[in-house]
């Protein structure tokens, strides 16, 4: 009995079955992963609209203090001219006083030489049998005096009434003063806790998002590295279950997965140009489609086929040039335009397109790394990428595209 089939059969079957479990198992992390992620932002939209509301808190706390602090150096300027005023009424009240004494002390004299010369010094004058004219003149006197007297009185005591009026209206502003004062100082106080207690809400929030930004920074580079994992391992099977087949079809021919193909001469495979120019700065103000003819390609290096050309094996003709190039070589912008893509795509590997308008576009993949982002606008000559093979591609170099209204335009026609 030959065991030869069976043994193939087995060496095909054995390395899918473990390479399905560990896609399975990868692709499960992916799931929990994203799901992860998903939830993280939309907690960290949650802490962003937190952390708004805050600020906007502690605007309003700021503000309140602003006008607090404001009404209390008011109060304090009215207070200090209620206490000026305070002061110079009770100067003028000193000076009142002691002229009040003196009044006073005259009235009591005067009232002691009238009560010594008795009540009834009208009448003495006018019984005591005088000269009348001299007696007219005396009664005239006293008449007088008497009225003088009486004014003076009643002048001292409107002054005396108006200025206690004076000094309990002061004295009343001044509480009302004091009192709105220390209720301010407490309002002051109060907002100057409230506004503490926002700012460390804030500082929290901030480092809240600051920790949340990093976590899902590094979930998405967790999220980018497991999804390209698996699409590797659902490319390595297929490449695998491809070989086995054609192993399997073949029994002793086996096919290698080097980085140069070797033609049916056995040498390795040549290029059809060599392209030396890349492009460099300039200013023009015509638009994309008036510098066809004058461009140069992206990368110097060797071009390996022609547009339109039948791929190796059959299928799909070239729909733009590869160019064999160092790992690491600048990728630039052929002309200037805006980044309408730049992420990682299957078969073409870390692709960037540049949206040039009039519907022209170029694409450059397989790039080893993209210096661009979506949104950013380039220069002619500015460096977009570096060459490299990702997406699955043997051999180190740029595959580069042109496309006017999405359809593919052969890239030669444009350069010089």
């Amino acid at each position: 009995m030959n065991v030869r089939p069976y043994l193939i059969l087995l060496a095909v079957i054995w390395p899918l079955c473990a390479s399905a479990n560990q896609v399975d198992r990868k692709q499960s992390e992916l799931d929990a992963l994203k799901q992860r992620l998903q939830t993280l932002q939309q907690e960290f939209r949650d802490t962003q609209a937190h952390r708004q509301e805050a600020a906007d808190e502690l605007r309003q706390s700021e503000r309140a203090i602003s006008s607090a602090v404001r009404q209390l150096r008011q109060l304090d300027g009215e207070r200090q001219r209620a206490q000026t005023d305070l002061q110079t009424l009770t100067q003028q009240a000193d000076a009142t006083t002691a002229r009040i004494r003196e009044q006073q002390a005259h009235l009591a004299q005067v009232l002691k030489g009238t009560y010594q010369r008795g009540q009834g010094d009208a009448l003495k004058l006018i019984l005591n049998g005088a000269d009348p004219n001299q007696t007219a003149r005396d009664l005239r006197y006293l008449a007088h005096l008497s009225r003088a007297q009486q004014a003076m009185i009643d002048t001292l005591r409107a002054d005396l009434a108006q200025l206690n009026a004076l000094q309990q209206q002061t004295a009343q502003k001044t509480s009302e003063l004091t009192q709105l004062q220390v209720a301010r100082e407490a309002e002051q106080k109060t907002l100057l806790a409230d506004k503490l207690a926002r700012e460390q809400m804030l500082q929290k929030l901030s480092a809240q998002i600051q920790q949340q930004r990093r976590e899902i920074s590094n979930l998405q580079r967790d999220e980018r590295s497991l999804t390209r994992l698996v699409e590797r391992l659902n490319r390595l099977m297929a490449q695998q279950a491809a070989r086995e087949a054609a192993r399997a079809r073949a029994a002793q021919q086996a096919k290698n997965n080097q980085k140069t193909e070797k033609n049916a001469a056995g040498q390795p495979r040549r290029g059809v140009a060599v392209n030396t120019e890349t492009p460099v700065a300039f200013r023009t103000d015509r638009p994309f489609s008036g510098l066809k003819g004058s461009l140069r390609l992206p990368v110097a290096g060797e071009l390996m086929n022609r547009f339109g050309a039948p791929r190796e094996g059959g299928g799909v003709s070239w729909k733009g040039l590869f160019i064999r190039a160092a790992e690491g070589t600048a990728v630039k912008a052929i002309a200037a335009g805006q980044v309408v893509f730049s992420e990682w795509l299957r078969g073409f590997g870390n692709l960037i397109i540049v949206d040039h308008g009039e519907g022209y576009m170029s694409l450059y993949s397989n790039n080893e790394s993209l210096y661009k982002q979506v949104g950013e606008r380039v220069q002619p000559g500015d460096a977009i990428a570096t060459v490299g093979n990702s997406g699955g591609q043997p051999d180190t170099g740029l595959y580069f595209e042109m496309r006017h209204q999405s359809r593919p335009v052969n890239p030669l026609l444009w350069v010089k």
